[in-house]
């Protein structure tokens, strides 16, 4: 399903691991939408969202075009941080006690974090990046990981939200809104799908 350019463009302002979280679409449906789909979709989203720059993802690539199994391993790596992020951060939405796993999962990135790291600026600003090396994606994922933290610890963590779209959508969010009032992932997309949905049902009713 192709996302609207108002959805895309609520997507690329929200924080690193909330994009992150979102590369699973649809998650309150069945099926799910997966748009991490190999190693290789992992290596161009990383890319694409500033955590490295393409000398060093085309050095990783080379080494993983070598090493199938090490590209294999770390792809499942990430999914299993993205999936342990997403449950914290829902956990902290419903001011629920976080799964011990995924606290595990999350602390073991943070872990590896310090040196690896260096600051770097883009277009949305300053961002961390990593200099990890030898082809091990983990490392880059120090970033995400550090963004998890700061919703989940930092003065926005109260404002973290999943879209209330009733077609499954699940997308989170941080509502920036003054009312905090906030319902979908984007108002040009699922809110006005919601709109049209209930003025449908508005002018509908009274026929029936």
């Amino acid at each position: 399903m192709k996302a609207s350019p108002d959805l895309m463009e609520s997507a690329a302002s929200e924080d690193l691991a909330i994009r992150f979280v979102n590369t699973m679409a649809w998650r309150l449906r069945d099926p799910v939408e997966e748009r991490l789909q190999s190693c290789w979709a992992l290596l161009d989203w990383l890319r694409e969202n500033g955590v490295a720059d393409a000398k060093h993802l085309k050095g990783i690539s080379r080494t993983w075009e070598k090493e199938p199994s090490l590209a294999n391993g770390v792809y499942e790596f990430a999914i299993g941080l993205r999936e342990a992020v997403y449950k914290l951060l829902v956990a902290r939405i419903q001011d629920a006690t976080p799964p011990e796993r995924s606290l595990a999962v999350l602390n073991d990135v943070l872990s590896k974090s310090g040196p690896i790291l260096k600051a770097s600026c883009s277009a949305r600003g300053y961002v961390w990046q990593s200099r990890a090396v030898d082809g091990d994606v983990r490392d880059l994922l120090t970033p995400i990981a550090l963004s998890t933290v700061e919703l989940t610890t930092g003065g926005r963590s109260a404002k973290v939200r999943q879209c209330q779209d009733d077609r499954g959508c699940g997308w989170l969010f941080v509502d920036g809104s003054r009312a905090q009032n906030r319902r979908w992932c984007s108002m040009g997309d699922c809110g006005n799908r919601a709109k049209a949905r209930r003025h449908y049902e508005r002018v509908r009713s009274p026929r029936s």
